[in-house]
């Protein structure tokens, strides 16, 4: 009987090697259930059939089923926590993204608006330049016209000294042609009515006598003075009017003297004279009855006779 047990004590078809090769616990081991076969002898074969977890191999598996349970349950886990986490960091995630957005707003405004200010100082800066470029035009323009205003001045100040030089010739030369007019006039008839004109003097014979101190004061009111000769020419001119006339001398401290007090220089006394040297109230004639003019002189009592009255040719 022990012997039929040990013949067939696994309860398998077949050898033993070949059952016992089935280890796998993932469906090897179960699936040669199917191919157990119990024996005549059931209670032998369900002690030794209920007995495998003793083995080696059955404590491995049930450690590697425990360390699946295990495995599972720590993958579950963390998927769980990093679930969580996920969602933790996916709204963290979100809030940094709209954060992000708001700033990458903020900063296209504000870029927006550096812009906007860099445009506006550009053309502030191009106005600024303009009304400085125009300023400068401006302060040119300014002193242009102050230094033409400045010649202008120069020359109507030159031009106002050139008007009244112009203006005091035009009166000077007003009062030369006057003057001229006058001259002309005088020299067509430089002598008044009733005179005579020789050289630059103009000559009066009276028609009256008087004596030589009477003719002498007369002649002065005429502006004159009894005549005084004092050339050749002069002499033979007085000579010529024919008539006995006193001239301008007279006899001072026995000195014949011209009545300008001027001595005489050249004489044209007849001959025999003077002969009254120690007389006072001696006069000088040219008389007629001598026959050379140039020797008609003669000395003699200032009685009446006519006079002759001279007084230089001025316009």
């Amino acid at each position: 009987m022990s012997e039929g047990v040990y013949e067939n004590s696994n309860g398998f078809e077949g050898d033993e090697p070949d059952v016992m090769k089935n280890t796998d616990i993932d469906g090897q081991l179960y699936g040669n259930v199917g191919a157990f076969k119990p024996s005549p002898r059931d209670g032998v074969v369900a002690s030794v059939h209920f007995q495998w977890w003793k083995r080696p191999s059955g404590i491995a598996a049930v450690c590697l089923g425990l360390l699946c349970v295990l495995l599972l349950a720590g993958i579950i886990g963390l998927s769980v926590y990093y679930g969580v986490i996920g969602h933790h960091y996916s709204t963290e995630r979100d809030q940094l993204q709209a954060s992000y957005n708001n700033m990458t707003e903020e900063r296209n405004q504000l870029q927006t608006s550096y812009n906007t200010l860099t445009k506006e100082r550009d053309q502030l800066q191009t106005s600024y330049n303009n009304m400085t470029e125009e300023r400068n035009q401006l302060q040119t323009s300014y002193n242009t016209l102050t230094k033409e205003r400045d010649q202008l001045q120069t020359s109507c100040n030159n031009m106002t000294e050139e008007r009244n030089q112009l203006k005091t010739s035009y009166n000077n030369m007003n009062e030369e042609r006057d003057q001229l007019q006058i001259r002309v006039r005088f020299y067509e008839k430089p002598c008044l009515a009733g005179w005579w004109k020789f050289g630059t003097s103009c000559y009066y014979v009276s028609s009256t006598m008087d004596s030589a101190g009477a003719g002498q004061r007369e002649c002065r009111t005429m502006g004159g003075e009894l005549v005084i000769i004092n050339s050749r020419e002069e002499q033979i001119f007085i000579y010529e009017f024919k008539k006995n006339v006193w001239i301008g001398t007279f006899l001072k401290d026995g000195i014949w003297q011209w009545v300008d007090n001027t001595p005489f220089t050249t004489t044209y006394w007849m001959e025999g004279e003077p002969n009254n040297l120690n007389d006072k109230g001696v006069c000088v004639e040219i008389s007629q009855t001598a026959k050379d003019p140039l020797k008609s002189w003669r000395d003699g009592p200032c009685v009446p006779k006519h006079w002759v009255c001279e007084k230089p040719i001025t316009p």
